[in-house]
């Protein structure tokens, strides 16, 4: 048996050893921590054997494998590539600090020249479980060195909650007051994210599917809109789960809503659609902010980008008086015009519905050498909820 075993280690991982009447099997590494405890293979004998056949499980020497933190790594970097194909992705490794204050994405921010746009942070579950402190000082991190910068950024994050039994007693994020970062509770529960979730033993999460479909997206898109973010492949994500390994399918529609009104991120089925898409793009903040969406934070940053490239090379000009001190018609409208120049272009490519730009020509600018422009944004509305009423009568009005 262990030849027969070993002559095909090539091809499946196992290897066996066989001495005094034992027969001992060894786990392939791609197992990770699955086969150190229980009986993870089902052993069928057909026929007499002259021995015992083990499995070793438990710790110290007898551990057969230890969970692969490459694997994980890899499989976010390769969702978000299968979401969006097209996308660029800075990627860091760093190690784990005795704080987290996640000043790493300040660190690459910098590094990428203020490119990039949207951030996944996945912090090591064998060291740092969820905790809702994270997300406040990821916030602080981007608001004090990026946004303050010039160099807004958005963020989701995973972390471990394998091992909360319930999601719902999670903190309420509707507590916090950091809308430049979202919290991903959702995972795959077949394929290789399941597969991940079983031989390392701590939450993977759809992080990197998040952060795909989120560079997938026009700033103004939410992540949720059905008929444009279908994340499942058939196979992969096809099966939604819960970061604690829970299946979508197995809760209740109010333990659902609890989590969704928690204003965390995961994934979920409808009824009629074969596909798997995200419950909303909730931010940590309360829902009635005016940033209490991923994308209610990505177009406001596009239009302070768009407006600050437009009017940096003005900084420095003249402004041009009337007699009685106030700025003259042609200087408003040079300025209003660099403000404007981007923003119609948003309006054009339907990241706003429309805008409006003020100066007034009364401010004092030669005792504070300051040009206050006013810049009013109407978003694009989102269709969260949809209600069809519908009855019969006896004639159609």
């Amino acid at each position: 048996i262990a030849t027969f075993i070993n002559a095909g280690t090539v091809i499946h991982g196992y290897s066996a050893t066989f001495s005094t009447a034992t027969l001992l099997l060894t786990m392939p590494k791609k197992l990770g921590i699955y086969p150190n405890s229980g009986t993870p293979l089902a052993i069928t004998i057909v026929g007499a054997v002259a021995g015992t056949i083990t499995q070793p499980t438990g710790s110290g020497s007898t551990v057969q494998g230890s969970a692969s933190k490459l694997a994980v790594f890899h499989y976010h970097i390769s969702e978000f590539f299968r979401i969006q194909p097209k996308g660029v992705l800075y990627v860091g490794f760093y190690g784990v600090p005795s704080t987290y204050n996640f000043n790493e994405i300040t660190t690459l921010q910098n590094f990428s020249g203020g490119k990039i746009r949207q951030v996944g942070v996945f912090l090591n579950s064998e060291c740092h479980a969820y905790t809702s402190a994270d997300l406040t000082a990821i916030n602080t991190q981007i608001v004090t060195y990026c946004d303050e910068n010039k160099k807004p950024l958005s963020a989701i994050y995973g972390a471990d909650v394998s091992a909360t039994a319930d999601l719902s007693t999670l903190t309420d994020l509707n507590t916090l007051t950091a809308n430049k970062v979202s919290a991903v509770l959702g995972q795959d529960g077949a394929g290789q994210g399941k597969y991940l979730f079983t031989t390392v033993g701590k939450s993977i999460t759809c992080l990197g599917a998040c952060l795909g479909a989120v560079a997938l997206a026009q700033v103004s898109n939410s992540i949720e809109w059905v008929g444009k973010f279908n994340v499942s492949n058939g196979t992969e994500c096809d099966t939604p789960a819960f970061a604690n390994g829970d299946l979508v399918s197995a809760k209740a529609d109010s333990y659902l809503t609890a989590i969704d009104n928690l204003r965390y991120i995961f994934l979920r089925k409808y009824v009629g659609s074969a596909g798997t898409y995200f419950n909303d793009s909730h931010t940590a903040i309360i829902a009635t902010s005016d940033y209490a969406y991923i994308e209610n934070n990505r177009t406001i940053d596009k239009a302070k980008r768009g407006i600050y490239s437009s009017v940096l090379p003005a900084l420095g000009s003249p402004l041009v008086l009337n007699s009685d001190g106030t700025l003259t018609d042609t200087t408003i409208a040079y300025f209003s015009s660099l403000a404007e120049l981007n923003l119609t272009q948003m309006v054009r490519d339907a990241d706003l519905s429309a805008f409006a730009v003020s100066i007034d020509p009364t401010q004092n600018v030669l005792s504070t050498n300051l040009l206050v422009i006013a810049v009013e944004l109407l978003p694009i509305g989102v269709a969260r909820s949809i209600r069809v009423n519908i009855g019969f009568v006896n004639a159609l009005s």
